[in-house]
């Protein structure tokens, strides 16, 4: 996918947060876009697409006749080599991009054909395989893009750790740059996307994005353009690069059609090259004349033949020459019919033998590396800001109708407390009347049980008289699954609501650097709280359930860790209560003796833990 415009308010400004909203595309425009075409057939001699459907003012004319004929310009890659060629350079690409968005505007079912792509960048733009990690001091980041964090995730790592050297306050940014709505002609999806991240990161002070993948390059360039954006291997050709044995053989380079116009990223990458030992040839079409893969603009979607029809010309263009390249998405594309390879795997990778048995990770590979490549960075990376794409969003304005409804359920909420302590309704649910009623109920007792349990926390009432009840009514073994099923429940229903009700508006007044940075902490380290204030039974349950909820901890490492963490003490008194039958005939059971000794340990938490801190500070 290739070609991008700018607005004009965001190049004027200087931000991109100034840039409007783009509005449906008017015929008018498209065809001030082609005036100046003279029918002269340059940009058609080169293009398959155009030899096809004729010149643009030819397609221009039959558009403006039939709106439905917008539908061809998926069949463009957006390649951008008409512009290099027109005699009156028109930009030939921005036409194509802009009869999609017209065509988007009234066929967006169009989009659909696409789920697959736009999934992807769903995924990529999510919190789950997002990730913000800016170290203190940090002015620059790593940005390597989706295609090459899925297919090289140990090289990516390697290649920000080599550029930490001497730029040890780097950062790392994995998040996708939204290119494929950008090209598809959802305009206001790519915005939508995109322009949160820039804003977030101008506000953290980043004047720099070093990219890997050419299509991040353009998107920041163009869009960002208060932020200065390098490529990676305008870095590497200006520093040191890691030690390796020197190559030997002739290899030829794709340059990815979206960098036809970065004469400087062309030189360094051949210099790369050069200085592992190999001889670089050129291709008939390369730098600004070079050809599309065949993947650009996901024609392979709309067009399949005439998207491969430009891969196999490339690979003619090769001649059985190793090809290489610096776009790990061309690298992909073209390796069916060429032996290819990212110029990275010749910096960084001396043991690739680059043969033409390389072959690229499947789908499910690619998600599952870029996951791992989080995960290593969020533990190795230290960071001042730390976090994923929901720190792009400022929280939004409530809606009339979710307002309406919070506090519809905080006056129930607060309406049911109160009638439990004024009405006496409470003293139904004390041990020895419930435990009647639910003896009563037979085969439904376990699920009333845990119904009532689940209840407990949010209507603030006490949940040691119901975990003894449990041992009592059903037992040791099913005393504790039962108890720990509603305890783990109730925690979690008093956890969502003050989430629900209160996280957004606790959420609005961080907004101090102090106040969100103690936030972002909680929400990586959060679980840890939770282990301890489970374990040590010195603090109330049932205001710590809504606290957590208040805070940014993920909502499955409270649960699973409050259930892991609530079970010791949910055994030792089931043990206790159900021997207390035994223990009032004079007998001494095992599981009484094993109550006591987990109750004595419970209990010894809290004094354990004070020498361990005393004795940590001493040491400090």
């Amino acid at each position: 996918m290739n070609t991008l415009t700018q607005p004009a308010d965001s190049a004027r400004s200087g931000t991109s947060s100034a840039c409007p909203m783009t509005t449906s595309v008017d015929i008018r425009d498209l065809e001030m876009l082609v005036d100046g075409c003279t029918d002269c057939g340059a940009c058609i001699k080169q293009c398959s697409f155009l030899q096809r459907h004729g010149s643009p003012a030819a397609i221009q004319l039959q558009h403006r006749d039939d709106p439905e004929l917008g539908k061809i310009a998926f069949s463009c890659s957006l390649c951008g080599l008409c512009n290099v060629i027109c005699p009156a350079e028109l930009s030939l690409d921005r036409y194509f991009l802009a009869m999609r968005r017209h065509y988007v505007d009234s066929h967006p079912q169009q989009l659909k054909k696409y789920g697959g792509l736009r999934f992807y960048e769903t995924l990529g733009t999510s919190k789950w395989f997002s990730h913000y990690a800016l170290p203190d001091q940090c002015r620059e980041v790593f940005f390597p893009g989706c295609a090459l964090s899925g297919s090289r995730p140990h090289l990516t790592w390697e290649l920000y750790q080599h550029m930490r050297c001497d730029s040890p306050s780097l950062g790392l940014v994995l998040d996708c740059c939204s290119k494929p709505s950008h090209d598809l002609g959802d305009q206001q999806r790519f915005e939508r996307k995109l322009f949160p991240l820039i804003d977030f990161l101008d506000r953290h002070g980043i004047r720099q994005v070093i990219t890997a993948c050419p299509n991040c390059h353009q998107v920041f360039k163009r869009y960002a353009p208060q932020l200065r954006c390098r490529s990676v291997y305008e870095v590497l050709n200006q520093g040191q690069l890691p030690e390796q044995p020197q190559r030997q053989g002739t290899v030829t380079i794709h340059d990815p059609c979206v960098s036809r116009m970065e004469s400087d990223i062309h030189a360094s990458v051949r210099n790369l090259i050069d200085k592992v030992g190999l001889d670089c040839q050129e291709m008939k079409n390369s730098r600004r004349t070079a050809l599309c893969c065949g993947e650009g603009g996901s024609v392979m979607a709309e067009d399949r033949e005439l998207a491969l029809s430009w891969r196999e010309r490339r690979a003619e263009q090769a001649a059985e020459r190793q090809i290489i390249s610096y776009c790990a998405g061309c690298v992909d594309f073209l390796r069916p019919v060429a032996s290819t390879s990212h110029v990275l795997d010749l910096v960084f990778d001396p043991h690739n033998d680059l043969g033409p048995e390389q072959q690229s990770p499947g789908s499910l590979k690619r998600y599952r590396n870029r996951l791992q490549l989080k995960k290593r960075a969020r533990k190795q990376i230290q960071c001042k800001t730390c976090g994923d794409r929901s720190m792009t969003t400022s929280p939004p304005t409530p809606s009339r109708k979710k307002r309406f409804s919070q506090l519809l359920l905080l006056s129930g909420l607060i309406a049911a407390i109160v009638a439990l302590k004024m009405t006496g309704a409470a003293d139904y649910l004390q041990p020895e009347k419930l435990r009647d009623w639910i003896a009563a109920a037979g085969i439904w007792a376990p699920a009333i049980f845990m119904l009532i349990y689940a209840a407990a926390p949010a209507l603030f009432l006490p949940g040691l008289p119901l975990t003894i009840l449990g041992g009592i009514l059903f037992g040791q073994v099913w005393g504790v699954v039962y108890t720990i099923t509603g305890a783990t429940a109730g925690a979690c229903i008093a956890f969502l609501v003050a989430r629900y009700l209160g996280r957004d508006w606790i959420r609005a007044k961080l907004t101090a650097p102090r106040w969100q940075k103690l936030d972002e902490d909680v929400a990586r380290n959060g679980w840890k709280v939770v282990a301890f204030t489970r374990l040590i039974p010195l603090f109330p349950f049932n205001l710590l359930n809504y606290a957590f909820g208040l805070t940014k901890i993920r909502f499955s490492h409270y649960a699973v860790t409050s259930f892991i963490c609530m079970l010791p003490a949910t055994i030792a008194f089931i043990s206790l209560s159900s021997s207390l039958g035994e223990l009032i005939k004079g007998q001494i059971s095992k599981e009484f003796i094993l109550g006591i000794l987990l109750v004595v340990a419970l209990s010894l938490l809290p004094l354990w833990w004070k020498k361990r801190q005393a004795k940590q500070h001493e040491t400090s």
